[in-house]
């Protein structure tokens, strides 16, 4: 467990990943923040609770002010625009669809629908807190949480050109998307503030402890499918009832044929012209920020944790400090003193880094020293840190030849974002005014006229995938029915294609006679594994009236395995198994618990339980998670006490809904 902890020690006061680079008006002093930001958002608790930020990324291009004066509900008196729950409704219909590729059942819609005008509603009880109490986000947060967001970067850098270009295809400005942001940021203040206090019991993390580390042994006796399926039988009435039963297993999907325009930025940045003359000149305008070396050390350290003891830690550090300083040989002090066991190995060495790359106290100290220098004792929340300055490489602007290819790249990119925008725009515009025709769309914009020959409303087809968007708007009634072109649909962030329909073809029943050898097929195995099921469960309930597995076993004409120690995360055991495994109750002293389990490839498997041994802290495998195990407690109860602090907030607040709302 010491040297586990001494890794987290390591890895959290010294990261080694380049720093951010973030074109103006973002510098580099935003760094630190969102580090700040990224530590305070991990975890259990994030996991389950950063949806509050992270729905106004989700529901992209959503704006919460609206003029809209009809309220999808009303919380405290503040409305909830029922435009802005729709639309967030059609995104997350769209990623349920994609999910199920299928249509959704009345009551997953019903339920879903609900589901979000709650989260708008909990939103707004958490604006309002976060209001009532204060929290504020200051405009350097806010830039280093834009600067963070994925979709707004290019080569991991945040690309101001994207993210203009992101919020010109939805309509929004800048103000209104950071507005929202802003507010996201407060309710994850507010959240933390909750976190804060959550911790564990001692007994709560023992009972994790024995249920996470808890070991079974088994047994497990495997009955084929197919040893019973010789002794199936069925009527033709069975059969037909059972293709009934089964129509849509016995259909051909409905499936249409499609011409489609594709418009890429990657086709577009190809088009980039490229001039010596225009690269010298872009480099000019942005090496200064894009292509500077940040300046680097490479340095030593001994490190002495504090521990319960600081006088004494700083004693030590002192002593080490005039050991080094006489000429003792730094690598072997480090080696055979520091508490760091991510570089002690290597004689304290720290390889190359930058200022980012460390806790400030280290980084103020380690970016004033001389090579050859050593200083200390340093203090941080880590310990004292002995430091010994071996190399410098100093900063400095990378020539235009040394970045050649990766400036190009972004020549082209930085050109292509403005044109492919334009080109977008055009797309969709050119695709309704020739509603008729898609092959004049193609001629006016350049760009090839291509074929889908199947594109179905379940799985899509290929070239274009299966992105439900594209699949919606094909089945759609303007589409599929009045034969025009689609609009111009957005398929991820840097695609843009129209659609038109040449051909339908409705779904349709295939003849019993087509389809009757796969009818009696589905069947037969069907009813070979319900025999198989039936003859494990009469065999368990022998178990549990005391007969023994070797007598069972040979009944069945089945061989029993080795005894075999199962864990809850063993790895090669099929979920369905490990589930019934542990979910029966432990057996009692001298006896057997027992079970039935399908598995994957229609088999059923009769399994017993000998023993089980819950697990321990004194584990190896259990020591090395402890700092894990006890955050991973901690942030169940955070979950559990913000959930009843939402809950309280929304039983003590007035809230109206609209019953009309999806009407």
């Amino acid at each position: 467990m010491r040297a586990f902890v001494h890794s987290l020690a390591a890895i959290s006061w010294r990261t080694p990943a380049p720093p951010l680079t973030i074109p103006h008006p973002f510098n580099s002093v935003f760094t630190k923040m969102l580090q700040q930001i990224r530590d305070k958002i991990t975890g259990w608790f994030a996991i389950v609770f950063l949806s509050a930020i992270a729905i106004v990324f989700i529901f992209w291009g959503i704006q919460f002010e609206s003029s809209v004066s009809v309220a999808a509900a009303t919380v405290n008196g503040e409305k909830i625009p029922v435009e802005v729950v729709r639309r967030a409704w059609q995104e997350r219909q769209t990623e349920l669809q994609q999910t199920t590729r299928d249509e959704l059942p009345p009551e997953v819609v019903t339920q879903g629908q609900e589901q979000l005008v709650n989260e708008f509603i909990r939103r707004e009880l958490m604006v309002q807190r976060a209001g009532e109490f204060g929290y504020r986000i200051s405009d350097r947060e806010l830039a280093e949480a834009l600067a963070g967001i994925p979709a707004l970067q290019v080569d991991g850098q945040f690309s101001r050109d994207r993210y203009a270009a992101l919020l010109r295809s939805q309509g929004r400005s800048e103000a209104d998307f950071e507005a929202e942001l802003r507010r996201d940021l407060e309710i994850n203040q507010l959240r933390n503030a909750v976190a804060a206090s959550a911790f564990a019991l001692p007994g709560e993390i023992r009972r994790r402890v024995e249920l996470m580390g808890e070991t079974r042994d088994v047994q497990l006796v495997v009955l084929p499918a197919e040893q019973f399926a010789a002794a199936v039988t069925f009527t033709p009435e069975e059969v037909a009832a059972r293709y009934s039963k089964g129509e849509t297993d016995f259909r051909t999907p409905e499936s249409v044929s499609l011409q489609f325009v594709r418009l890429s930025l990657g086709d577009v940045a190809a088009g980039v012209e490229v001039t010596e003359e225009s690269l010298r000149a872009y480099y000019e305008q942005v090496a200064a920020e894009r292509y500077v070396a940040t300046e680097r050390r490479r340095a030593r350290h001994v490190l002495v944790e504090s521990g319960s003891d600081d006088a004494a830690a700083l004693a030590k550090a002192e002593a080490l400090a005039k050991r080094a300083r006489d000429g003792e040989d730094f690598a072997s002090l480090a080696a055979q003193n520091s508490d760091d066991p991510g570089s002690k190995s290597q004689g304290g060495d720290l390889g190359w880094s930058t200022r980012e790359s460390f806790v400030a106290p280290f980084a103020d100290a380690l970016f004033a020293m001389q090579v050859g220098e050593i200083r200390g004792p340093v203090k941080t929340q880590f310990g004292y840190h002995v430091i010994k300055l071996e190399e410098i490489e100093a900063g400095h602007q990378r020539s235009l030849d040394e970045v050649r290819g990766e400036l190009e790249a972004d020549y082209r990119n930085d050109r292509a974002q403005a044109a492919f925008y334009e080109r977008s725009q055009q797309l969709a515009d050119e695709a309704f005014a020739s509603l008729d025709s898609l092959e004049l769309v193609a001629q006016k914009l350049g760009l090839p006229l291509q074929q889908v020959a199947t594109f179905t409303r379940q799985e899509g087809g290929e070239p274009l995938g299966n992105d439900r968007k594209l699949i919606e708007a094909a089945f759609s009634a303007e589409v599929l029915e009045a034969r025009q072109n689609s609009p111009a649909i957005s398929v991820g962030d840097d695609v843009v294609v129209v659609l038109r329909v040449t051909e339908h073809r409705p779904a349709s029943q295939r003849p019993l006679e087509e389809v009757r050898a796969q009818v009696e097929a589905s069947l037969r195995a069907e009813r070979a594994q319900q025999a198989a099921e039936a003859a494990a469960k009469a065999a368990s309930a022998r178990l549990s009236a005391g007969e023994s597995l070797a007598a069972v076993a040979a009944d069945l004409g089945r061989p029993v395995s080795g005894a075999m120690s199962v864990r809850r995360n063993a790895e090669g055991v099929p979920p369905d198994v490990l589930n019934a495994i542990f979910g029966v109750a432990a057996p009692a002293a001298g006896r057997i618990a027992s079970g039935v389990s399908p598995l994957p490839n229609g088999d059923v498997a009769l399994f017993v339980v000998n023993a089980v041994r819950p697990g321990s802290m004194a584990a190896p495998e259990i020591a090395a998670q402890s700092a894990e195990i006890t955050q991973q407690a901690a942030g169940q109860v955070a979950v559990g006490e913000f959930s009843a602090y939402l809950a309280e907030l929304e039983r003590t607040a007035k809230i109206k809904r609209n019953p009309k709302l999806w009407e």
